[in-house]
């Protein structure tokens, strides 16, 4: 079951991107970076900042899709525990929960590339550290813990997708 509910959670991950990644702009290409004055590298400084803007537009549209799924699924858990009060209750929620969190993290933390700017990957990291945290307070049934944990994670995302919003495109 956890094996299928992941695959699921994947495959919707992967299509949300794919419709993000063709929406951008009708063409669903990344357009070639503008060459200018070259580093001792060889890499041009135009280059380099063209770079590191698709490389953090590519996590940022990753981290959007992942956030709203986990959100999604994280809530229905909620919503379910505070019902019923009871771990043993739930049902399957908790599980779907934390494999969700945990298959989002996976996601975003493989989109992220060398090319992103630090401090996106330092805010991407905090939201991934973050989601995982949860998801092992959820899959432990600690419920004491789970608040101070979704009050980190809900900050985390808070923070990752502010920081997103001064790379993506406002067109």
């Amino acid at each position: 079951m956890k094996g299928a509910r992941a695959a699921v959670v994947g495959v919707v991950l992967a299509a949300g991107v794919m419709l993000m990644v063709g929406c951008s702009d009708g063409s669903g290409e990344i357009p070639d970076p503008v060459v200018s004055a070259s580093d001792a590298s060889g890499v041009s400084s135009a280059e380099r900042s063209d770079v590191e803007r698709v490389a953090a537009i590519q996590v940022c549209r990753q981290v959007i899709t992942s956030a709203g799924v986990m959100v999604r699924d994280y809530n229905t858990f909620m919503r379910v525990l505070n019902q019923k009060q009871s771990y043993e209750t739930v049902g399957s929620e908790d599980r779907w929960a934390a494999e969700t969190l945990e298959t989002g993290a996976d996601v975003v933390r493989e989109r992220i590339s060398p090319a992103a700017p630090t401090d996106l990957v330092d805010d991407v990291s905090g939201f991934v550290d973050s989601s995982e945290k949860l998801a092992e307070r959820i899959t432990r049934k600690q419920r004491v813990s789970l608040n101070r944990a979704s009050d980190e994670w809900d900050d985390k995302r808070r923070a990752v997708l502010d920081r997103c919003a001064e790379y993506l495109p406002t067109k």
